[in-house]
């Protein structure tokens, strides 16, 4: 018997998509919508700060650090996922890059039997969700919740990375988001003023005056209602209290790639074999709930160069001035994204669509094996992360008991298909001779923590595998589609059931190029359109 009892037409999860879910059917004065999640509020307001991505990652207030089991195909490596622990979910913690992704990946998607997610039919949607600084043209948005902005710092030596990479074949890209998404540009960050703007700060945020909306942070979602097929509601769990929240109309999961198929699998929609072994009564057998995970896998070249960096900006004298420059009006490095150029280039003339991501960071920082939080040694260096657009190795995740408390299990097998490592080794060979090209060469002092341009193809290879890890851009596992493998069908109704829908990176039916809290926030928008029309029955 729960001890506390609560109606509302839709209840929601307050990631980034759950965010935009609430946000847009909060306009609808009709409903009562409920935001649910077991992340709370950052009342010190560090996920404000930009820079502070590298305190927050791995930190248990902000961080849910997710760890995996360990990777067969990558030498049994366990990697820490970060997943935010905040209202807002990652968008409050991640490194702050906002990329849509190509159209041809909508087009994909949709020719993989999606109608309505094509480029034409999704491109209103990411119009709809922006105010960006590039709005000049028919392909931004200028009125949108989530702000993107161009840098108003860059690092002394991001143009003369930018001009190495032009001089390598990467041309020049005034905004990868526009009409083509191939070449090198400045990074678009999810910024106002110097300050984040996570999907809660844009969506949620501004209308917490609308009585039709209320928020319950800190609350674990446990298990979903039903009667008969339709979900009617979610228990969950706040400290040592149980909650039942009514939903007259549904309810939308947004819980992310990793807690969407974790509530699902609790509520008896998943794969019954794994179900009954956890003495879960199966609801309905959805044996690809939680399967066909895909992440974009990556590794980062570290080298010193002879011009100063985070790793010692932030330092002795010069962290007071600039935290001073940030506070004086959000200036400088602590009020920038992570990276400070992104570039998406081929890894070989006959690929179709530039399948690599190369990422340059004014940085570079490693994980302590014993915390996972990020460290800065005091040197001079810079990092280029390198990663694939579209991997074709499978991952999984399952529940690991009946306990909601307990975390998912996470499988990785990122190099499972030889093709991807294939494809990375590229990638290593095109950035190591990028950044030898001038003007930037002649900054690296140190080129030791990567192989030579003498190195083996075997070496090569053993760096790559050795070195990758997920870029944390984990997307499919309530994989959306009308085949037999999908969980939810393209209106985002989980097959089988009425009232529950699933909205966030877990529907993605194939991955994306870039990064993916855009799209996540596109699809919040999608799913608040479609729920919006489908509700109207109910008026």
């Amino acid at each position: 018997m729960a001890d506390e009892t609560h109606e509302f037409d839709i209840v929601v999860g307050a990631g980034s998509a759950g965010c935009a879910v609430a946000g847009r059917l909060s306009e609808v004065s009709g409903l009562r919508v409920a935001l649910v999640d077991a992340g709370t509020k950052d009342n010190l307001r560090l996920t404000k700060i930009p820079a502070a991505v590298l305190k927050t990652l791995g930190h248990p207030r902000y961080d849910y650090r997710f760890k995996t089991a360990p990777d067969p195909t990558r030498n049994g490596r366990v990697d820490q996922i970060a997943r935010g622990k905040v209202l807002g979910g990652s968008s409050a913690i991640n490194g702050l890059i906002f990329a849509r992704g190509a159209p041809v990946d909508f087009d994909r998607w949709s020719a993989m039997g999606n109608p309505g997610w094509d480029w034409q039919s999704v491109l209103p949607l990411f119009r709809r969700l922006e105010t960006s600084d590039l709005a000049d043209n028919s392909l931004r948005g200028g009125l949108g919740p989530q702000d993107v902005t161009l840098p108003t710092y860059r690092h002394p030596l991001t143009d003369p990375f930018i001009a190495a990479a032009g001089r390598h074949g990467i041309p020049f890209n005034p905004d990868y988001n526009g009409e083509t998404q191939e070449g090198i540009g400045y990074v678009q960050g999810t910024i106002r003023r110097g300050v984040r703007v996570s999907a809660y700060d844009g969506y949620v945020a501004p209308n917490l005056s609308r009585s039709n909306l209320q928020i319950f942070a800190g609350c674990r979602a446990e298990q979903l209602t039903f009667e008969g097929n339709r979900a009617d509601g979610l228990i969950a769990r706040r400290g040592d209290r149980l909650l039942q929240l009514k939903a007259r109309r549904g309810v939308v999961v947004s819980l992310g790639t990793f807690n969407s198929p974790q509530l699902l699998m609790l509520s008896g929609l998943g794969p019954a074999e794994r179900l009954q072994h956890y003495g879960i009564g199966v609801r309905q057998n959805l044996p690809r709930v939680g399967q066909d995970m895909l992440d974009h896998t990556g590794f980062r070249m570290i080298m010193e160069v002879d011009t100063p960096t985070a790793n010692n900006q932030s330092r002795g004298l010069r962290a007071p001035y600039h935290l001073a420059q940030w506070l004086l009006g959000g200036r400088g490095p602590v009020g920038a994204a992570s990276a400070e150029a992104v570039g998406f280039f081929r890894s070989e003339a006959s690929v179709a669509t530039p399948d690599l991501q190369v990422t340059f960071f004014p940085y570079a920082s490693e994980f302590a094996p014993a915390t996972g939080r990020a460290l800065l040694k005091p040197k001079s260096l810079i990092s280029v992360g390198v990663n694939m657009n579209y991997p074709r190795s499978r991952s999984h995740v399952t529940i690991r008991s009946a306990n909601p408390a307990d975390p998912v299990e996470i499988h990785y097998r990122l190099f499972e298909n030889e093709d991807d490592l294939v494809t990375l080794v590229r990638g290593l060979k095109i950035i190591r001779s990028l950044v030898d090209e001038e003007p930037f060469g002649k900054h690296i002092v140190d080129r030791s923590l990567y192989p030579s341009n003498e190195a083996s193809e075997q070496a090569d290879r053993d760096f790559v595998r050795a070195n990758s890890r997920s870029y944390m851009h984990p997307i499919s596992t309530c994989r959306m589609g009308t085949h037999e493998n999908a969980v939810v069908t393209p209106d985002l109704k989980v097959r089988g059931f009425d009232g529950l829908w699933v909205a966030d990176a877990s529907v993605f039916p194939d991955h994306i190029s870039g990064n993916i809290n855009a799209t996540t926030l596109m699809i919040g928008e999608k799913a608040a359109d479609m729920l919006k029309a489908d509700l109207r029955q109910f008026a």
